[in-house]
């Protein structure tokens, strides 16, 4: 009784050390040009990993779009055979690397969400599927957008009016396209801004809209400012106002000055009349 005891013993160590030398999954998994679910206008993505694989050990991978992908359940395993007879989500063909291999990288040609999906194979044996993503691939600019205020005005600064479409943030400048001078903000939630200090002459408003995946599209805006017009309005007015105390102070003297000639003149003429 106790031999048939240890004989079944030695069977489940066997059976289980068998699974564990035969199933074999991948450690870690990630990407260091992308985060997942953050949308990105980076179109090639590059996956690292790393697994417990020797040599004989091989790794079959595939990217898809949309939906993951596993290699094998209850309903579909892989054939290495015919790596083209894959699910519609999976970008053929299933890629077959070497043990020593640790990384790869997919270029996107659309946008969409993009997995990763990859598996050990160990003299046949399927591990369990590892997959990373969504990867996020956006590479269209907001579209349509607009900036819009007046086009005239003797101001040195305007009110303007945005259609960001579904950007994020903007830069405002002026006469100017070169975005290297931009400090981006984010877009007022009442869709209006002032403009950047206007110059005499004709002066062109640039806006430029970026998405949270960093796509930029711009709009412009011309607008006349006419600052010799509005100084001239404030002198006029200033002519017809009240005198200042400068003024005041001109006229007090010019009066003095007036009542001790008059005083003079009539000194002079009571002199003349004793006289005669």
């Amino acid at each position: 009784m106790h031999h048939i005891q240890k004989i079944i013993l030695t069977t489940i160590v066997f059976f289980l050390i068998s699974n564990i030398a035969f199933s074999k999954d991948i450690s870690t998994l990630l990407s260091f040009s992308h985060v997942e679910n953050q949308p990105d206008n980076t179109s090639t993505i590059s996956i690292e990993w790393t697994a417990p694989t020797i040599d004989g050990d091989f790794y079959y991978a595939a990217f898809s779009q949309g939906l993951t992908f596993v290699f094998s359940d209850e309903s579909y395993e892989y054939d290495p055979s015919d790596p083209e007879n894959v699910p519609d989500q999976v970008i053929p063909p299933v890629q077959k690397f070497n043990y020593t291999t640790t990384n790869t990288s997919f270029s996107a040609e659309t946008d969409g969400r993009y997995y990763f999906n990859i598996v050990i194979d160990s003299d046949g044996d399927y591990g369990s599927t590892k997959t990373i993503g969504p990867f996020i691939i956006d590479t269209t600019a907001p579209s349509p957008v607009g900036v819009n205020g007046l086009t005239s005005t003797d101001s040195n600064s305007i009110e303007l009016t945005l259609e960001p479409a579904d950007a994020e943030q903007i830069c405002v400048l002026l006469n100017t396209t070169n975005t290297a001078a931009c400090n981006w903000d984010d877009i007022p939630e009442n869709r209006t801004l002032v403009s950047p200090t206007l110059s005499e002459g004709n002066n062109q408003v640039y806006a430029f809209f970026k998405d949270v995946a960093g796509n930029i599209n711009q709009a412009s805006h011309s607008v006349s400012c006419s600052l010799t017009e509005n100084e001239s309005t404030q002198t006029t007015e200033k002519s017809v106002g009240i005198p200042t105390l400068d003024e005041w102070g001109r006229v007090l003297f010019m009066g003095i000055l007036l009542f001790v000639s008059m005083h003079f003149i009539r000194r002079k003429k009571g002199v003349s009349i004793d006289e005669q």
